[in-house]
């Protein structure tokens, strides 16, 4: 009897275990054992924590402890009077951006909201966000921006992570919100029209492409291409602007090559850029024709309905139910493809920087990833000065509201005229018919009706102010290696 005795009484004894001092304030008040990954822990990823660390200087103090020193539950935002002075101390649940705004944002959607504000993917690399880029502006300033900003981290997130799981919940969630704000905004011309709505638009278009649903991106093109019948004369320019004609221009050269040339393009030795797959994708396995798209000025049918009766065959591999990333440059490819479509529907020179921004951050992270293969060798320096001269194009079609957006997106263009010289300086490229020579390697036409606008890209990044001696390349200029001062 005494010895069961003893066996009950070990069976009850507490495991000891050592007690994390620096884990977040949500295991903490939760009493559970933390991960301490960053920015998010794995609790708070999985169940929509406020994931919070407290400065160092507070690393040894209990966060629930010192709730009840002051009066209130850690993380409450009820007021409360306290005489204790403990106001030094630093609260280690994030402050809510919602608080005085109209958002009603879910709490389990907050942890994703976080990751956005804090975190970008390059690729597949998690980097750190510029507190003050102006895409979080910009979230906190349309329902249809925060509605686009959720939607690409969720899916950007899953390309970082490769858990589709934890994806799954919050895209289904904010597809469906997404869903209704804009049909909503449909309802009234005036708000259908505005720049967040078609944000919202393109951001189901291009999460549906990366994930192979076909159905859902011709269904959402449409839509787009409602959006902007309802807009006037001056958003629907008779001459596209220079991306959507370097597009256009690109898709022709490419679906002309012969077979075995193409083969040669999509095999680079050791690193993709997922832009040149993105346009073997178009000009080869098309949604829609991108010449039908840029001759819609010219049609007497509306764009809308003439993309409904030449929609793609239904496929049975879509559903509205995200399937296992088969892969990465897969999944990028398609969510780029699906700007070109995009761009040449919108057929603006310039369009909002915010959607445009999500594109330019994934060209560039291709360049610099394949920067280096470049310079030993290893990856096609001429695809390279094609791609960089394209990138270029992109940072021009942004269309700035204030000096916040037009001081970030000058450093993206800055770095791109800093990669057009070093990749002219490897090709020794003199002057503007040797840059066309080595453009036509991969795509170009001599009658380009764009061509004078990419020759004063060219020069000013490889001429000085005064136009008369070369640009010395310095690798000190511009951090190559990744492209995280970017934003």
């Amino acid at each position: 009897m005494t010895e069961t005795a003893s066996i009950i009484q070990r069976q009850r004894q507490r495991k000891f275990h050592r007690r994390s001092r620096t884990g977040c304030s949500t295991c903490k008040a939760k009493h559970i054992r933390c991960d301490e990954k960053k920015p998010l822990c794995t609790y708070c990823l999985r169940h929509g924590g406020e994931c919070g660390y407290p400065d160092g200087e507070d690393v040894g103090f209990n966060a629930t402890e010192a709730g009840r020193r002051c009066g209130s539950r850690v993380g409450s935002r009820e007021p409360h009077e306290s005489t204790d002075p403990c106001l030094h101390l630093m609260d280690a649940t994030p402050k809510d951006p919602f608080i005085g705004t109209s958002w009603d944002m879910p709490h389990k959607s907050r942890s994703l909201f976080q990751l956005f504000t804090n975190t970008r993917v390059l690729y597949t690399t998690r980097v750190e966000r510029n507190a003050n880029s102006f895409i979080v502006h910009k979230a906190l300033s349309h329902p249809g921006f925060l509605h686009a900003a959720l939607l690409m981290t969720a899916l950007h997130w899953a390309w970082s992570t490769g858990d589709v799981e934890h994806f799954r919940v919050p895209y289904l969630y904010h597809k469906l919100q997404a869903i209704r704000f804009v049909t909503d905004q449909l309802r009234n011309p005036d708000a259908a029209i505005h720049d967040g709505t078609i944000a919202a638009v393109s951001s189901l278009a291009l999460v549906e492409n990366a994930l192979g649903s076909v159905d859902a991106v011709t269904s959402h093109l449409r839509g787009l291409a409602k959006i902007k019948e309802l807009q006037g004369e001056e958003r629907r320019p008779k001459k596209m602007g220079l991306l959507q004609r370097m597009i256009l221009m690109a898709t022709r050269r490419v679906s002309s090559r012969p077979v075995w040339d193409i083969l040669d393009i999509s095999r680079t030795d050791y690193v993709h850029q997922s832009m040149i797959i993105s346009l073997l994708r178009v000009a080869l396995r098309p949604i829609y024709s991108l010449k039908l798209l840029g001759n819609s000025y010219d049609l007497e049918e509306p764009l809308s309905e003439l993309l409904a009766r030449k929609a793609p065959h239904h496929r049975p591999s879509d559903s509205n139910v995200p399937a296992h990333l088969k892969s990465v440059d897969c999944s990028r490819s398609g969510f780029i493809a699906c700007y070109f479509y995009l761009y040449v529907i919108m057929r603006e020179g310039t369009v909002d920087p915010f959607i445009l921004n999500w594109f330019i951050e994934q060209l560039l992270a291709d360049v610099c990833r394949t920067e280096l293969p470049m310079q030993k060798g290893q990856y096609s320096q001429s695809l390279w000065f094609w791609t960089v001269m394209f990138g270029a194009c992109a940072t021009m079609a942004a269309r700035t509201g204030d000096d916040l957006e037009r001081s970030q997106m000058k450093v993206i263009r800055d770095v791109y005229l800093d990669k057009i010289c070093l990749a002219s300086q490897m090709l020794r490229i003199k002057n503007w018919e040797a840059a066309k020579s080595i453009l036509r390697l991969f795509a170009w036409e001599d009658d380009f009706d764009g061509e004078m606008e990419l020759k004063a890209i060219w020069e000013e990044a490889v001429w000085e102010d005064d136009g008369t001696r070369f640009k010395g390349y310095s690798a000190e200029n511009v951090d190559h290696h990744n492209a995280i001062d970017c934003w």
